[in-house]
């Protein structure tokens, strides 16, 4: 998506519904961290595809698994930043990884729908995803996805304020 926060729109209610199984940080970084890649061949005039190698699920991993590694050595400041917001986790090395996977990948495959340079299964040069759901359809997902984020957010600072 040529605008990167609107992943953090599916990311934020997908992280606070399943807040006590994923690593909400781990959510909204890795949701985005795959867009490194066309940022860099467009700050650098690159001549590669905007959505390469680490908009596939081999290149994901690897950013999954970095993305893990660096969130877990950051923990305690990540921790001290998100208690601010009400959003306090105790979290695994495990719970990190699974959640930078499933974050890596879910933004790949929403770009999926919109590029057809994205090889998802590279080295296969294919894109079985493209065109199932129309720019405007992805959008409007986006953008929708953050309101229930926000409504979800909103319950659970009630919540916390009744406990």
């Amino acid at each position: 998506m040529p605008l990167t926060p609107f992943h953090w729109g599916p990311s934020s209610w997908i992280g606070l519904a399943l807040f006590k199984i994923l690593d909400f940080p781990a959510l909204m970084m890795a949701s985005v961290v795959v867009d490194i890649e066309p940022f860099c061949v467009l700050l650098f005039n690159l001549n590669y595809p905007l959505h390469g190698f680490f908009h596939s699920v081999l290149g994901g991993s690897i950013l999954a698994i970095l993305t893990a590694v660096v969130l877990y050595f950051l923990q305690g400041k990540i921790k001290k930043i998100m208690a601010v917001f009400k959003l306090a986790q105790d979290s695994s090395f495990k719970k990190i990884l699974v959640t930078s996977f499933f974050g890596v990948y879910f933004h790949i495959l929403l770009d999926s729908f919109l590029y057809s340079e994205i090889k998802p299964f590279y080295p296969l040069e294919i894109n079985p995803f493209l065109g199932l759901f129309s720019v405007s359809q992805i959008y409007l997902f986006c953008a929708l996805s953050f309101l229930v984020g926000i409504l979800l957010y909103l319950i659970k600072l009630a919540r916390s304020k009744n406990n």
